[in-house]
């Protein structure tokens, strides 16, 4: 297991592939919460470290354009993988299904994603860090 400590700066990002469709919600997100106004249930790619319920982060960004950045607060709310288990955190390794928390409100580059019934329906096109992660990774210009 990886602690957010060891893993690079630059790594510490959620990768977004895309929404879950209703059809996943219902075959793979039994235990989860449902989603209040400000809320997305995300298919979520390989995390880069364990990732506890309640981690907050700061902004969102495109991985095709990581300039573009929007500064919203982001927490985890609930986890879950294809089994419908709610886990108290984002397992390092693992492909999840996540309920996201966006304050004030879901940005447009999130809200707009498309909707996918699995992993793999949808490329990561979106990702979400703290702003010191952001910060470095645009700074540094990281390798893909």
């Amino acid at each position: 297991m990886r602690t957010e400590d060891e893993a690079p700066r630059t790594e510490r990002v959620l990768l977004v592939e895309s929404r879950a469709d209703p059809g996943a919600l219902t075959g793979m997100g039994r235990g989860l919460p449902r989603p209040a106004g400000n809320e997305v249930t995300l298919f979520l790619s390989y995390n880069y470290a364990e990732v506890p319920v309640g981690r907050r982060f700061g902004c969102c960004f495109r991985r095709a354009d990581e300039s573009d950045v929007v500064r919203v607060a982001v927490t985890v709310v609930a986890v879950t993988q294809q089994f419908g288990v709610v886990w108290d955190e984002i397992p390092h390794g693992w492909k999840t299904l996540t309920v996201l928390r966006f304050e004030p409100e879901v940005p447009a580059m999130v809200r707009d994603l498309p909707e996918a019934g699995v992993w793999f329906d949808r490329p990561v096109s979106v990702y979400i860090s703290d702003t010191a992660t952001w910060e470095a990774r645009t700074v540094s210009g990281p390798e893909r």
